[in-house]
């Protein structure tokens, strides 16, 4: 429930950014066309931060990196709004802030995992926060790999090329396996099987063919189904991981 909401506040902290640039871009937006308010936005916001803040307080620790996360969102929309950094095309730099605030909302799902189990953080917990956030960094880039932008339309392309984009898409998906797999098989010793190998590696299936389709079709746009569908099955792929490993565990 609380990372529903959170991804919701995020979601509508990213509208408030970018109105301006959908007033002029994207006018059929909520916001952009007035079907709501900025003030409507900042109150669900403020709802929002009570009632997750609220219903993590039984685990101080877990509450305290939400909490973190939560401040770090809101510091990002004052600078925005009152500094104007980044600009909209700083598009790097744009990178670059927003990143972190992926990575804390994994920092809070590991903390809640640490709690529940009683365990203290180890470092093995980055390099899972890291293969959630390299998924991620997949469809950022995929979603954004065209060869005729829009007008207007903010997108890698206009620093890496049509072919520097897609191939950062690739390489983040790459990385998020290998990483898993390295760990995967140091972790798990002689009981690591084959399967747990094919289940890390399987979503590269929908990666390759959104590449196959972007350069060989000659796709305007790499194929947004195939990106979501490699950050689906990722996830899909580290439960049956952790499913299976806790059942073989002496």
């Amino acid at each position: 429930m609380t990372l529903v909401v959170v991804l919701l506040m995020m979601r509508a902290l990213d509208d408030i950014r970018d109105l301006d640039y959908d007033r002029e871009h994207n006018p059929d937006r909520p916001l952009a066309r007035g079907v709501v308010s900025v003030r409507d936005l900042t109150v669900m916001v403020a709802a929002g931060t009570v009632f997750v803040l609220a219903i993590n307080a039984w685990r101080w620790p877990v509450m305290c990196v939400l909490a973190g996360q939560l401040a770090y969102a809101y510091l990002v929309l004052w600078a925005d709004r009152r500094l104007g950094w980044p600009r909209g095309d700083a598009l790097v730099a744009g990178f670059l802030v927003n990143l972190p605030v992926q990575l804390m909302i994994n920092a809070f799902l590991y903390a809640g995992l640490l709690y529940s189990a009683g365990l203290a953080p180890v470092w093995p917990g980055a390099i899972g926060i890291a293969v959630a956030a390299l998924a991620f960094l997949h469809v950022e880039f995929a979603r954004k790999t065209t060869r005729r932008p829009r007008p207007g339309e903010r997108t890698y392309v206009t620093l890496f090329g049509p072919t520097g984009t897609a191939a950062l898409a690739v390489a983040c998906a790459l990385a998020s396996v290998a990483v898993l797999v390295a760990s995967v098989t140091a972790g798990g010793g002689e009981r690591t099987g084959a399967w747990a190998v094919w289940s890390a590696a399987a979503p590269l299936t929908f990666a390759a063919l959104g590449a196959l389709r972007f350069w060989r079709e000659g796709l305007a746009r790499w194929p947004y189904g195939q990106a979501a569908l490699f950050m689906l099955v990722s996830f899909v792929g580290y439960q049956i991981i952790n499913l299976v490993e806790r059942a073989t565990a002496p």
